[in-house]
């Protein structure tokens, strides 16, 4: 070969080598449709997950706290009647049978009727009236939605005073009854004073019975007023505690919600006062001792005592109550209640949580 002979060599494109996971680099500049639909599936089935989660977990506290302000509610209410309840028909040591001397004008009116400590109106299935008849302006300005029972309570409304003096007086008792000063007591309280002997009730008269310890109960001022001075007998050494009639019903109130109310029919008050809202209905029967035990031997209605002419023998009273939440949407669907011995289920229009409570309540004075 001649050493002037050139050569051409032709060179291959060097391969670079692949680095190794190149193709996991590639997969991490972006999704592909398809993952990022699967994704997107992911998050919304836990997003749904946790939702229903909290709405279940906030139902479930709803719930909770409607069942707590229910028997809530129902225990303010019940603490209220129980008490004026068991103190009706305290006649002092002489005892709950004997007669009373009420010395008040119109004294077998509802609000007056001391001598019976309850008594009550029983409210028509599904109608608007009272057995017997609820007496004009008793309620006063708060009117009792229908169907449901008015209870009038006659009892006690402060402590007990030790009376000082009573000199008597022509006719007897006719003078003023003489009690510690300071004593609370106002001009038209109703009082009852007592020894074991026998009892009165009547109206005091006097212009400042608080500071001056003197009680008088004449004639001719007041609401009722006094029908006669006359108490019958002295009472010194007795006692002298001020007594009311209350009127328990349901109403409703400013907000448009039923609600417990009380009105204290002896001092005509002009407003009834509201006590618990929520009670939806009250239900009421009556004790009746009938052989003189001092039991109840059957519970009637208002209208069956009423016929039966039983009040002087009623020795307690059942209360039956529903009572509904505050808020509305609890409940799954409308609820049904029976109350009051009721054949028919009654259901609601809303969705609030309701529930029937019952209590039975002895007047201490009668049974003792």
């Amino acid at each position: 070969m001649s050493p002037h002979h050139s050569f051409i060599v032709h060179s291959q494109p060097r391969r670079v080598p692949r680095p190794q996971g190149s193709s996991c680099l590639r997969r991490s500049l972006g999704l592909t449709l398809v993952e990022l639909m699967v994704a997107l599936v992911i998050g919304l089935i836990l997003i749904l997950a946790i939702s229903a989660a909290y709405v279940g977990s906030r139902q479930s506290y709803r719930s909770g706290e409607g069942i707590s302000r229910l028997q809530e509610s129902a225990r303010f209410a019940f603490t209220f009647l129980a008490r004026d309840i068991r103190q009706a028909g305290y006649f002092g040591c002489v005892g709950g049978s004997a007669t009373l001397n009420n010395t008040l004008n119109n004294a077998s009116s509802a609000a007056f009727d001391f001598q019976r400590p309850v008594s009550g109106y029983d409210a028509s299935v599904g109608g608007s009236t009272w057995s017997p008849a609820i007496p004009a302006g008793l309620t006063g300005t708060v009117a009792p939605v229908a169907g449901s029972d008015v209870l009038i309570v006659r009892s006690l409304s402060g402590p007990l005073l030790p009376v000082r003096a009573h000199p008597g007086g022509n006719p007897p008792g006719s003078a003023a009854i003489l009690v510690d000063a300071n004593n609370g007591l106002a001009q038209g309280d109703i009082v009852l004073v007592s020894d074991c002997v026998a009892a009165a009730v009547f109206q005091i008269s006097s212009a400042n019975p608080n500071t001056s310890g003197s009680l008088a109960h004449n004639t001719g001022t007041g609401d009722p007023g006094n029908a006669t001075t006359a108490l019958g007998k002295e009472f010194t050494d007795g006692d002298i505690v001020r007594v009311a009639s209350f009127l328990y019903f349901i109403g409703t109130n400013p907000a448009g919600r039923p609600a417990l109310y009380r009105r204290e029919v002896s001092r005509n008050a002009a407003n009834a006062e509201e006590l618990v809202e929520g009670i939806e209905n009250l239900q009421i029967t009556y004790g009746v001792d009938t052989n003189a035990d001092r039991a109840a031997d059957t519970y009637s209605r208002a209208d069956q005592v009423q016929a039966a002419g039983q009040w002087d023998q009623v020795v307690g009273v059942r209360v039956e109550m529903l009572v509904q939440s505050p808020e509305d949407n609890i409940a799954t669907e409308p609820m049904s209640y029976v109350i009051g011995g009721a054949t028919t289920a009654y259901t609601s229009t809303d969705r609030r949580l309701r529930q029937v409570y019952s209590t039975t309540i002895t007047l201490r004075n009668r049974v003792e």
